[in-house]
């Protein structure tokens, strides 16, 4: 019994592996997904600061465009 052990072994260890590979790059998949995400969160961040300008500035048309990019980023931010 020992001997089969001893021989399945490293056979047992090699699936781990390339499980082990997958895994690796699907969670690599998942930061830059995320980092995607937090950039996206970021540049809707500055077209509300914009908006924010715009409509002090008086050009509420302006805006409101600007408003409505920022939440549709935000949107596809939280979609991903």
């Amino acid at each position: 019994m020992k001997k089969i052990m001893m021989v399945a072994l490293p056979f047992a260890f090699a699936l781990t592996a390339c499980d082990g590979a997958k895994e690796d790059l699907g969670e690599e998949m998942d930061d830059v997904t995320e980092a995607q995400a937090e950039v996206i969160d970021e540049k809707s961040d500055v077209l509300e600061a914009q908006a924010e300008i715009a409509e002090e500035a008086g050009n509420t048309g302006e805006a409101a465009e600007l408003e409505a990019q920022a939440e549709t980023m935000d949107d596809k931010a939280d979609g991903m």
